[in-house]
């Protein structure tokens, strides 16, 4: 490491989605899509884990994928419109926060994966 700290700014547009799936491979596929369109700069699978609910009244378990997902204010609603498009659960979990500082390396990344957008369908 260098002799300079690692520096973090305070950032405002910045947001980590997290959802989840039934299996790795529809993670992946979707990972992909949001990458490859530019809608988020960085995706991560991990998983399993082990989730435990209730639907529809019953009590359910099931490994399940979890996705997080590296992307700005702006691309969130595209983002989010793309999960609702393609995710095979019938009520998904999609949650976003704000992530509110980082280096000013990984912000200036994460700017400019994002900046310019192919069409992810």
């Amino acid at each position: 490491m260098g002799s300079e700290a690692l520096k973090l700014i305070q950032v405002e547009n910045f947001i980590e989605i997290t959802t989840t799936f039934p299996d790795d491979l529809i993670a992946d596929d979707i990972a992909e899509v949001l990458v490859l369109g530019r809608l988020v700069a960085c995706a991560q699978v991990s998983g399993p884990v082990k989730s435990t609910y209730l639907w529809k009244g019953r009590y359910e378990q099931s490994f399940e994928y979890k996705l997080r997902l590296k992307t700005t204010l702006e691309r969130m609603p595209a983002v989010i419109e793309l999960l609702r498009s393609r995710h095979p659960y019938e009520v998904p979990e999609v949650t976003a926060r704000r992530i509110e500082w980082v280096s000013e390396d990984y912000a200036q990344w994460l700017v400019q994966s994002t900046a310019s957008s192919i069409d992810p369908t």
